[in-house]
């Protein structure tokens, strides 16, 4: 007990020092641990591993919780591809660098492991703070950290089996698919039929969604799986809508408590590296910088249909590495699979990766890297449109707003990134231009400057105000669609008309309701 306070007591240390300053919290988190287990206390190993276990299967139960697979339905061919492509890429090339590095065969092999999946828990955290991300690009991340998550688990159960040979290897195989399919059935019947049929306080919510973790992580444990694998099949079962959001809504407060107590306790167990170690953890670090974004933007745009910025967007995002990977370096630690020296160099690409995503995934460096992009350099800015009525972002509403237009006689171009939008708007004859409507060269060549009327609909305020520091002409109005009243100022200050999204849905219904009348 005296552990786990001193680890609550170093890590809301932490979190004070992260508010006061502005900064991450994850590596203060890292760093207060460290200090701690050098501080002269005298502290309980063998607890703080417990705590460090209890909390990585925390973090790695919410993570599943957020893993639905039908929030990327449609893009299973991409999703596929591109998790097939950044797995098996990162992790040759990790295992190769490992072995140019100097490590053992069987350590690379743990390494190039470590790092070829991406973290669910960090994506998911960036993807809640952005509005509009999910529809844009975050449901090809979703379905890529699921598919990526599954494969890290197989490789898990197969490393793990292989002293025991091919029988082993089936054994644990056959324990891994039961579990999945108990976890598939009670996330598409037995927790939908609670949610719709039963009445619960949250408090009895809560019993339930924590009695699933332990029962999940229960039945790994006998039937000889890691039981961290048990906590990511019970979040899995937790995933469907609307049982992922009761669960989310009584794990907020928890899953902080979690997150804090597992940084915690790695900072304090990771050991001191040696100056060359560290420098091996920097090659690594760069490794997955340097190659993910690269990688997922082109198999994004290639199979997944996404615009440049929001395929790089998604490539930032996915660029570190994965809770798994601590999972994977742990249970080899135990099974003196690999040297400490190892673990450690897995624990700090882990930490220095998730806490530089949150700093590089933003549109902001997105932009920036657009430039370097090599197919945006050929697209051509002259255009013939003249006097139309420009819609930029308005993605699958777009057809309520564009045919109308159309049938009263105005030219309408319409500017966005989905592939099928764009093939179902060209399909009713309305003129498309595929691409990012706060590109410069997009708005170019789609007639911005010589239109009569531009209407804005995209899901993040930001591209709307980068669309009217472009400069459109003084006597065009631009009409922005926003969802917030304090944005709808910043749009009129900037010289746009606001909609607000809920006013505009409200003026229809209205519409609808005194047509059709009550009781006729």
């Amino acid at each position: 007990m005296s552990s786990l306070a001193i680890l609550v007591a170093a890590a809301a240390a932490a979190f004070t020092v992260a508010h006061w300053l502005k900064l991450p919290v994850i590596p203060l988190l890292v760093l207060f641990g460290f200090t701690l287990s050098r501080s002269g206390l005298e502290v309980d190993a063998d607890a703080f591993q417990n705590l460090l276990a209890l909390g990585l299967a925390f973090l790695v139960y919410i993570a599943g919780i957020e893993l639905n697979p039908r929030r990327f339905a449609g893009k299973l061919n991409a999703v596929l591809w591109t998790s097939m492509i950044q797995f098996s890429a990162l992790a040759v090339a990790g295992y190769g660098l490992a072995l140019l590095l100097g490590f053992e065969h069987l350590s690379a092999l743990y390494l190039g492991g470590a790092l070829a999946t991406s973290s669910t828990f960090v994506v998911i955290r960036q993807l809640q703070k952005r509005v509009g991300s999910l529809r844009a690009y975050g449901r090809l991340a979703i379905g890529v950290l699921l598919a990526q998550d599954l494969a890290i688990i197989v490789v898990i159960v197969v490393l793990m089996s292989l002293p025991g040979g091919m029988v082993s290897m089936g054994k644990g195989l056959a324990a891994l698919i039961s579990l999945g399919a108990l976890a598939f059935f009670a996330q598409r019947r037995l927790f939908p039929w609670i949610v719709n049929r039963t009445k619960l306080d949250d408090e009895i919510w809560l019993l339930i969604l924590l009695a699933t973790l332990f029962v999940f992580a229960g039945i790994a444990s006998v039937i000889g799986l890691p039981f961290v694998v048990g906590a990511f099949f019970a979040g899995f079962s937790l995933s469907s809508f609307p049982v992922n959001g009761v669960a989310r809504s009584l794990l907020t407060s928890l899953s902080s408590f979690f997150l804090a107590i597992f940084f915690t306790a790695l900072g304090a167990l990771v050991e001191i590296p040696e100056p060359m170690l560290f420098l091996k953890a920097l090659a690594f670090i760069l490794l997955v910088l340097v190659l993910t974004p690269p990688l997922v933007t082109a198999v994004a745009e290639w199979k997944g249909g996404l615009s440049s910025r929001n395929a790089i967007n998604s490539g930032l995002l996915l660029a570190q590495t994965s809770e798994f990977s601590l999972v994977l370096g742990l249970y080899a630690l135990h099974l003196d699979r690999i040297p400490p020296q190892v673990m450690s160099v897995i624990a700090i690409v882990a930490v220095a990766t998730m806490t530089i995503t949150p700093l590089i995934a933003s549109d902001g460096v997105a932009r920036r890297l657009l430039v370097f992009h090599p197919l945006r350099r050929r697209l051509g800015t002259e255009t013939a449109l003249r006097d139309h009525v420009l819609l930029l972002g308005l993605g699958s509403e777009g057809m309520w707003v564009a045919k109308p237009l159309r049938d009263a006689g105005h030219n309408v171009v319409v500017v966005d990134h989905d592939p099928v939008v764009i093939e179902h708007l060209e399909q009713a004859g309305i003129s498309c231009i595929r691409g990012d409507g706060t590109d410069e060269k997009v708005l170019s060549r789609s007639g911005f400057s010589q239109a009569k009327l531009i209407l804005v609909s995209m899901p993040n305020v930001e591209d709307a105000l980068r669309v009217l520091r472009c400069g459109p002409p003084p006597d065009v109005p631009v009409i922005v669609r926003v969802f917030e009243k304090h944005h709808a100022h910043e749009i009129e200050k900037h010289g746009g008309i606001s909609v607000l999204n809920s006013h505009a849905a409200a003026d229809t219904f209205m519409e609808w309701f005194d047509t059709v009348g009550v009781g006729d």
